[in-house]
């Protein structure tokens, strides 16, 4: 059931039933090869066999004829004219024999006093066994493959009486047939037979190549039939796909369409709550201006309203290009922003909160960045609420630095509060930690909260500049290299 439900999974495309044809394909073509190599074997196996047997029955038969000839002239009187016919038909035997297309040679060997007699003739033949006559001795060289093969059969042709045949070449049969007188063997009917099967060879091979041919056609015709068929029901299932994904497309564009306006109307939100307490601000600086601070006050004044220029801009653009941010022509001193903010934002903010004290180290030496101020003031307000916010119920002091390293200059906001709660510094599958993500806090009322650290971090990147926060012994620590 596992299998097949993993089966069911996978989806097949047109080019795996294309490599499944090729792969049975070449495995049919591989078991052919294999059916006609172990066919050849079976049928030269067979073949052998069959001439075999067939050389020694045709030796057996001339054998028993030429006893039977002579076997009469042993046990009964006979006249010259019963020599005469007998030889003829002796003569006319082994002639028949050697007319044949598969007898090469034929005669018969005698062992006689440790000497070997060829004979190959019926006058030869018939002298010898009935009358015990030698023939005249005859060059024996050119049989001297008979007298080789001979002294290798004696032992099974004179003592167990059967019938020896050597294999010359896989084609070639030499065979000695015992040659008895009275059921005594006086030697051997040699024949050299060559059968000639090819013909029957070549027919049988033929039908077995004519019964493969068949097999093969009926499999490629089920393979293409199967390719045909598997090709239609893909092309309807990859419309059927299409269709699906265009539908999915859709609902997509709408989720994500739906998310950014709901991600942009919290960031309104989230920037028109910035701008709303700065107006605050302006309008309570201009109800205190007089002769002696008009001049600090139309300064601060129109901090105050560059700010809210620069929050208005955040509302009709979501992702600002790089131009707006980093740019030659700013010139910022971060120290004299954090002075700003702690003492025209922060503390104007939290007037009333007598549990806060915010302190000051900053590096006289820290070098003009050429990073927007108001950039900067995104960056670092929120960060510094956030020490504030989430320790409001308890004495808190929240410690602004300046300073540098080998590495760099570095911007530390650190409290002694209770520290950032432990989920909010793991990191998620991006390697960013989740205090800095968007919609991410721990207020109770989590609505439209949890863009302060997501907007620091994500005008960090666009600085160029790295933002962290940890733990540490006395409590929780931002640290921003610059």
């Amino acid at each position: 059931m596992n299998l097949l439900s993993k089966l069911r999974e996978y989806h097949f495309e047109v080019y795996h039933f294309i490599i499944l044809i090729i792969i049975l394909i070449l495995s049919h073509v591989l078991l052919s090869y294999l059916n006609m190599s172990s066919t050849d074997e079976l049928l030269n196996k067979s073949m052998e066999i069959y001439k075999l047997e067939t050389a020694e029955r045709q030796s057996d038969f001339i054998t028993s004829s030429i006893e039977l000839f002579l076997q009469k002239y042993v046990e009964y009187p006979y006249t010259q004219n019963d020599i005469m016919q007998t030889t003829e038909s002796i003569d006319y035997l082994i002639y028949q024999q050697l007319l044949q297309k598969n007898v090469e040679d034929f005669c018969l060997v005698f062992y006689s006093d440790s000497d070997v007699l060829i004979l190959d003739s019926g006058g030869d033949i018939l002298n010898y066994v009935v009358m015990g006559k030698f023939p005249p001795k005859r060059a024996k060289s050119k049989r001297a493959k008979v007298l080789e093969y001979f002294s290798k059969a004696k032992y099974s042709v004179f003592i167990n009486e059967d019938i020896k045949t050597f294999v010359e070449d896989g084609k070639t049969f030499h065979v000695f047939v015992p040659f008895l007188i009275k059921g005594e063997v006086i030697g051997a009917v040699y024949q050299k037979i060559t059968p000639d099967v090819e013909k029957m060879t070549s027919i049988i091979s033929t039908s077995i190549s004519y019964t493969g041919a068949w097999i093969s056609a009926i499999i490629l015709f089920s393979l293409l039939v199967i390719f045909i068929l598997t090709n239609y029901v893909i092309d309807e299932r990859d419309i059927a796909k299409s269709e699906l994904f265009n539908q999915k497309e859709k609902q997509l564009t709408q989720l994500i369409e739906a998310q950014k306006e709901a991600s942009f109307a919290r960031r309104i939100y989230h920037a028109h709550h910035k701008a709303e307490k700065i107006i605050g601000f302006i309008k309570s600086d201009l109800i205190k201006i007089n002769e002696n601070n008009l001049l600090e006050f139309s300064k601060k004044v129109k901090r105050y309203a560059n700010f809210i220029g620069r929050v208005i801009y955040d509302m009709k653009t979501y992702n600002p290009p790089v131009g707006v941010i980093r740019n030659q022509q700013f010139k910022t001193d971060i120290n004299e922003v954090i002075k700003f903010l702690v003492q025209n934002v922060i503390k104007r903010t939290y007037i009333n909160d007598d549990l806060s004290v915010i302190k000051c180290d900053l590096l006289n030496e820290l070098p003009i960045q050429h990073i927007n101020e108001y950039v900067v003031w995104e960056i670092l307000e929120p960060l510094i609420q956030n020490c504030i916010i989430h320790n409001k119920d308890k004495e808190v002091t929240v410690n602004i630095s300046t300073f540098s390293q080998d590495d760099g200059y570095y911007i530390e906001i650190k409290d002694n509060g209770k520290g950032f709660e432990p989920f909010l510094l793991e990191y998620d599958e991006q390697n960013i930690k989740k205090i800095f993500k968007e919609k991410i806090s721990t207020k109770v009322e989590n609505i439209n909260t949890g863009y302060g650290c997501y907007i620091a971090f994500e005008n960090c990147k666009r600085c160029g500049w790295k933002l962290d926060a940890v733990n540490y012994a006395d409590g929780a620590k931002f640290l921003i290299k610059i």
